[in-house]
């Protein structure tokens, strides 16, 4: 089978092909423990010199390959580019985890302007320390642990994907560090601080003349009120949950509000405080398409 519009067999493992766009010969190897030939420019269009290229790419992967090594390498941005495809594949298809996200944004800003060019295998301990002081330079301050362990995911994702293609080693994997600046824990409310906000909240949406507004009120009062009494997180997990992740929960003789929720990590189910049913039934009644009140368990008392 030929792979281009010409095609000159060097030895019994190598075969050169000339391709219709391109004017260089391509070595095809045929490589032990490979299902498929490996594919090289020689960069050249003189037949001669173009035999002599293929037969060092050859004899340089077999001992690459008798040292324990990957037969070939891969640029890091380009194993990069296929990662970031897959993640995107599965973000697409409605799977993958939301933390993709940050994965993707982490390579494309971060990773690949540092170590793009880089063969994979190249990248060292020495090659981490100066993408840590390129990174604190250009942020202009000490990176935060959790930044740092969001762009060390992603590289681990990275070298998933170039071990399992073959393209690097297990045993060439770094170890990858994190001394970053560790996050301090956000500040919480007070019981009496919450006190005032919930009394607050009570008539905040008669301060305005503005219907939209005044219904805009109306719902933040209902959703701070749930997430101050679950543990939802607000962003993500809120900004995604719907009615049909309301349910009861029924344990023995007692029965519990559960919400299912789906965000930063895997999705989990919170049990509610007892007033969570009153907010929810006053959240339904905002929309005239819906009614709650009569809904089996939902007493609205």
């Amino acid at each position: 089978m030929s792979y281009g519009v010409e095609t000159v067999r060097v030895a019994k493992n190598v075969v050169l092909d000339k391709r219709k766009r391109s004017p260089n010969w391509y070595a095809r190897l045929t490589l032990p423990e490979r299902k498929k030939p490996e594919v090289k420019s020689t960069k050249t269009d003189d037949l001669e010199l173009a035999r002599e290229r293929a037969l060092e790419m050859y004899y340089d992967a077999k001992s690459r390959i008798a040292n324990g090594l990957p037969a070939s390498t891969r640029k890091f941005k380009h194993v990069a580019g296929y990662t970031i495809g897959r993640m995107q594949d599965a973000l697409d298809a409605g799977g993958g985890k939301q933390a993709y996200k940050d994965y993707i944004s982490a390579l494309r800003v971060w990773l690949i302007p540092f170590f793009g060019g880089m063969d994979i295998t190249t990248i060292d301990m020495a090659a981490l320390k100066a993408f840590d002081e390129w990174r604190e330079a250009k942020h202009g301050r000490r990176f935060s642990k959790s930044g740092i362990s969001n762009h060390n995911a992603a590289l681990n994702r990275v070298f998933d994907d170039a071990v399992m293609h073959k393209w690097m080693s297990h045993n060439m994997r770094p170890d990858l560090l994190n001394k970053g600046v560790p996050k301090k824990s956000r500040g919480s409310f007070t019981a009496a601080e919450y006190e005032t906000i919930f009394k607050a909240l009570r008539t905040w949406h008669e301060e305005t003349n503005n219907e939209k507004a005044e219904y805009t009120r109306e719902v933040l009062r209902n959703l701070v009120l749930v997430l101050a009494n679950t543990g939802i997180r607000p962003g993500t997990e809120a900004l995604r949950l719907r009615w049909r992740h309301v349910d009861w929960y029924v344990e023995g003789t007692t029965r519990y509000l559960r919400i299912f929720v789906d965000g930063k990590t895997r999705g989990r189910s919170l049990i509610c405080r007892d007033p969570v049913e009153k907010y929810l039934l006053r959240q339904s009644q905002l929309n005239p398409n819906l009614n709650y009140m009569n809904r089996p368990g939902f007493t609205g008392e």
